[in-house]
């Protein structure tokens, strides 16, 4: 009892593609290209690019696709990302 009206993607859960990559991955790779090509040092813009890019990648591939915002909660101040629904990342012990 085939019913061939009905299709259910494969790949549901994929992450929004911008040609061959991810868009962050794709911002690691073509911002230092842009930076580099703005400051007539494209090739070592595109260097840069690549390298942040394969780090990237590496990054992603052991934590999965938050990692990289995981890790900015930990080492930046809180300014930075104002989260309002986590406490502080600096304090460890709340209570005496």
């Amino acid at each position: 009892m085939s019913d061939a009206r009905y299709t259910i993607p494969r790949r549901l859960d994929d992450p929004e593609r911008w040609l061959f990559w991810t868009f962050d991955e794709a911002a690691a790779l073509l911002g230092p290209a842009v930076l580099g090509l703005a400051a007539n040092q494209f090739v070592t813009g595109l260097l840069a690019g690549l390298a942040g890019w394969w780090l990237l990648r590496r990054v992603k591939r052991g934590g999965g696709a938050n990692i990289a915002r995981y890790a900015l909660y930990w080492f930046l101040p809180d300014f930075v990302l104002r989260l309002k629904g986590t406490p502080p990342s600096h304090v460890r012990r709340y209570a005496a």
